[in-house]
C-alpha cells in the first residue's frame, strides 16, 4: 500500500507539561488513516493514550480509521469546525471538499483544542500560544463581525492574526484572548453578536451558563459585555476548560467518545449512536466518576427545558484530571436555546429507543445514568425541573423583554413534557 509521508503527533504531557512525540499517522492510498504509538513513548512508560477508547496504548499495532476521510476521531476533534474551514479557505484558497487532513495541518498549532499538535518532525516543538491579550476583545470583536459581513479588514494585523488560528470549532465567529497572568491568565472564548441575529445571543448563553451553574450543574464560567456605553458590541466569552495554568489539557469530544461521525453523513442529526445514555455509559467505562453520568443526566433535562437542540456530540466533552489520573466530563458549554421554534426534539436521544422531549423518554434508560430505580429516576427529574424553575427567577432580571417573553413560554410548555 502506498503511503502518505509520516505526519507526527505531539503531547503535552499532563504531568510535567513537556511535549512528547505520542504517535505517528499516515494516511494510504485507500483513504484509510492509520496511526500508531511511538515506540519511544511506550518504551518511556508513559500511560497517557490520546483516545481510550478508539486508541488504547498499543505496541506494534496501526490502527485504522475510515471516517473523516481517514482521519482518527481525535485528530478530528483537533480540526476546525464551520467557522474555522471558512477562515482556511479564505487565507488559502482550498475548497470545502479538501481532506479533513489538510485542514488539520493548514490550522496551526498555536490554539489548537485540547492537548496535541502535528507536524512533520520526529522531535516535539514546543507549540507556544500566540493568543492576543484581552486588552485587544473590543477590536477583536469588530473584525470578526467585518469578516462574518465580508468586509474589509478594520485592523489588517488584527485579521491576520485571527487568520493565523482557525481551530475552534462551531459555527459562529469567535476568538480567543488571554488575561494577564496577574489576572489568573485564563483563556476565553469570544463570540460576539452578528448583525443577522434575532435576538442578543450574548446575553442568552451567558444567562443559560449562570443559570445552570445557579442550579448546581458543572458549566463553563462564562462572562457578558453587554451592549452599551463600554461596548459597541454585546459579546459572550466563555472560559476554555482545556486550558489550566498555561497549559493544554487533554481533551476529548463525545462524537470521539461514541465513535461516531460528526458532522454526520448527509447533514442529518437523527443518529442512533447519538444518545445521552450510550454516553453515561461510556463515561463509566473510562473510569470517569460514576457522578459524571448523573452530571449528564442532569443537563439532559437543562437542554429539554430549555429547547437546546444543538446538544449534538461534539458539544459534549470530557478532560483529563492529571491530579486524579482519570478522565472526567467536562464543564458544560454551548447551551443555548432554539430562539426561532420551540424543540420536540433534541440533538442527542434522551433514550436508545426515542428522541422526543418527554418523561418517558428520559426514564426509559434510567440504569445507564447509574440510577438504583426507575423511582429514583422520577425524584430527581421532578426535584430537577422544580430547581431549574426556582433558579430562574434569579437570572430572568439578565435577560431583555423579548428574551424573557420566549423562555417564560418556553419553560412552561417543555414542564408539561416532562411532569408526571
Amino acid at each position: 500500500m502506498t503511503t502518505s509521508k509520516p505526519i507526527f503527533i505531539y503531547l503535552q504531557r499532563p504531568d510535567n507539561g513537556s511535549w512528547v512525540t505520542i504517535g505517528r499517522y499516515r494516511r494510504g492510498d485507500t483513504g484509510i488513516g492509520l496511526f500508531q504509538y511511538a515506540p519511544s513513548y511506550l518504551d518511556a512508560g508513559l500511560s497517557w493514550s490520546l483516545d481510550p477508547v478508539n486508541l488504547p496504548l498499543a505496541a506494534n499495532l496501526e490502527y485504522p480509521a475510515t471516517r473523516y476521510g481517514g482521519l482518527h476521531d481525535v485528530l478530528r476533534d483537533a480540526c476546525p469546525d464551520a467557522w474555522g474551514r471558512a477562515l482556511i479557505q479564505r487565507e488559502y484558497g482550498i475548497s470545502d471538499s479538501a481532506p479533513q487532513l489538510d485542514y488539520l495541518m493548514l490550522a496551526g498549532n498555536s490554539d489548537r483544542w485540547g492537548a496535541i499538535a502535528v507536524g512533520t518532525a520526529k522531535k516535539a516543538p514546543v507549540a507556544q500560544f500566540s493568543t492576543p491579550p484581552i486588552s485587544l476583545i473590543q477590536d477583536l470583536a469588530t473584525e470578526l463581525q467585518a469578516m462574518q459581513m465580508h468586509r474589509p479588514a478594520v485592523r489588517p494585523e488584527l485579521r491576520r492574526k485571527l487568520l493565523a488560528t482557525p481551530s475552534m470549532g462551531g459555527a459562529r465567529p469567535k476568538a480567543v484572548v488571554r488575561e494577564a497572568a496577574k489576572d489568573g491568565g485564563a483563556f476565553w472564548l469570544v463570540k460576539p453578536i452578528l448583525a443577522s441575529d434575532t435576538q442578543d445571543l450574548p446575553r442568552l448563553e451567558h444567562a443559560m451558563q449562570v443559570w445552570g451553574t445557579l442550579a448546581g450543574l458543572n458549566f463553563a464560567e462564562s462572562r457578558l459585555i453587554p451592549q452599551g456605553e463600554t461596548s459597541p458590541l454585546s459579546l459572550f466569552l466563555s472560559r476554555r476548560f482545556d486550558r489550566q495554568d498555561g497549559r493544554r489539557l487533554l481533551t476529548l469530544s463525545a462524537a470521539s467518545l461514541l465513535q461516531t461521525e460528526y458532522p454526520a453523513q448527509g447533514g442529518g442529526t437523527d443518529q442512533p449512536a447519538w444518545t445521552y445514555p450510550d454516553l453515561a455509559h461510556t463515561l463509566i467505562q473510562i473510569g470517569a466518576h460514576r457522578d459524571d453520568a448523573l452530571e449528564l443526566f442532569d443537563r439532559m433535562l437543562f437542554n429539554a427545558l430549555i429547547g437546546n437542540d444543538d446538544d449534538h456530540p461534539r458539544n459534549h466533552a470530557v478532560v483529563f484530571e492529571a491530579s486524579r489520573q482519570r478522565w472526567r466530563i467536562a464543564p458544560a458549554y454551548d447551551v443555548v436555546p432554539n430562539v426561532d421554534f420551540t424543540p420536540d426534539r433534541l440533538a442527542m436521544r434522551m433514550s436508545r429507543g426515542k428522541r422526543e422531549i418527554s418523561r418517558s423518554a428520559a426514564l426509559a434508560d434510567w440504569k445507564a445514568f447509574g440510577f438504583s430505580s426507575e423511582a429514583q429516576a422520577k425524584e430527581r427529574i421532578d426535584g430537577l425541573v422544580a430547581r431549574f424553575v426556582d433558579t430562574y427567577q434569579e437570572i430572568e432580571p439578565m435577560l431583555d423583554d423579548s428574551l424573557r417573553a420566549l423562555m417564560s413560554e418556553r419553560i412552561a410548555q417543555t414542564r408539561k413534557l416532562l411532569a408526571p
